[in-house]
């Protein structure tokens, strides 16, 4: 049986080692500790394993006796022997890879589950800021120590749970700031307009294939109108400069963008990578992917600076970057 006990000790020379040798001498074994300095005092976690027979209140009193104060004992499985830093690594990957809550991902890291001590007195609540304003509150029946606090607002942060950065877009000399909406028929001859003002690279990068130009007006209405799916532009003043298309596949979505020359590297493509993202999600989409060309490091650029962790599959000549969803916020509606 393993138990992880949280206790106090006065902070001096040699406590540890009394402690150790108390758990020694009854046969209890000390598989895994974190220090947590507070001042005068010090709280130390402990995952111990103890001899048959024993249970919650014999573990808190041998702590007792060894000079620990606010003994809580909660009894673990195995995975609580995980490293600590591993552990919250684990948790990353739980919000972003499976879709979990970052406040349920985080009581478990923070150890929220009740002591069994019914005795144990103490409660405390940790406050945590999205970046949306919004809190995150986690309580525990014992104090979170400034080091765990760190950690939480850290995880938080890292997990992107809240909303994504606000996109740096940068207007042009005597332009206007550009626009990201939907698109619709009716801007299927400036959606071909731009690809006559984009270069043989750029068009390689989008279509993975040299693209005939002039467009055909088939092809025209299904980049601005698709059957499954839905297509975003970016307007600055009366040109569009970019475009995306965003479609479901039945098994994946995806999302290919084309921007203008002369408007890359000014913002466009991480503002227009979020945009499509929140589309995505608020369409059900657990994950979306990015077709590009292999040599396009744009893009990837692009993907980094919207906030998104992917992974990258380089397939049939092109790169597929896979964005997961779950931290996503779904695009407002009426």
């Amino acid at each position: 049986m393993l138990w992880r006990v949280r206790t106090t000790f006065i902070d001096r020379p040699g406590i540890l080692a009394e402690t150790a040798l108390a758990c020694g001498d009854a046969g209890v074994n000390i598989l895994g500790m974190q220090v947590f300095a507070t001042g005068e005092r010090v709280t130390d976690v402990f995952v111990v394993s103890a001899p048959d027979g024993w249970d919650d209140l014999d573990i808190a009193q041998l702590f007792e006796r060894a000079g620990g104060a606010q003994v809580s004992v909660t009894r673990v499985d195995q995975g609580a022997t995980v490293d600590s830093a591993t552990r919250y690594l684990h948790g990353v990957r739980e919000v972003l890879e499976h879709g979990r809550d970052v406040a349920d991902v985080l009581a478990e890291l923070l150890e929220t589950e009740p002591p069994d001590v019914a005795d144990y007195a103490g409660h405390d609540v940790l406050e945590l800021n999205r970046r949306n304003g919004a809190a995150v509150s986690i309580s525990r029946a014992g104090p979170f120590t400034p080091v765990e606090k760190e950690r939480a607002q850290a995880f938080l942060a890292l997990t992107r749970e809240v909303v994504s950065p606000t996109a740096r877009v940068t207007a042009l000399p005597g332009s206007a700031v550009p626009l990201v909406r939907q698109a619709s028929l009716e801007d299927a001859e400036a959606v071909a307009a731009l690809h006559q003002r984009c270069s043989d690279a750029t068009l390689f990068d989008r279509y993975q294939v040299p693209l005939q130009l002039p467009m055909t007006a088939r092809m025209t209405r299904r980049l601005v109108a698709p059957d499954h799916g839905m297509a975003l532009v970016v307007q600055q003043a009366h040109d569009i400069v970019g475009h995306g298309l965003l479609e479901d596949l039945g098994d994946i979505w995806t999302f290919r963008l084309l921007i203008q020359d002369t408007h890359q590297d000014a913002g466009l493509e991480p503002l227009l990578v979020r945009q499509a993202a929140s589309h995505a999600k608020t369409a059900g989409a657990g994950r979306l992917t990015l077709i590009t060309a292999e040599s396009n490091d744009t893009l990837l650029r692009a993907v980094g600076n919207a906030g998104f962790m992917a992974r990258i599959e380089r397939r049939d000549g092109g790169v597929h970057i896979s964005v997961p969803l779950a931290a996503v916020r779904s695009i407002q509606t009426g």
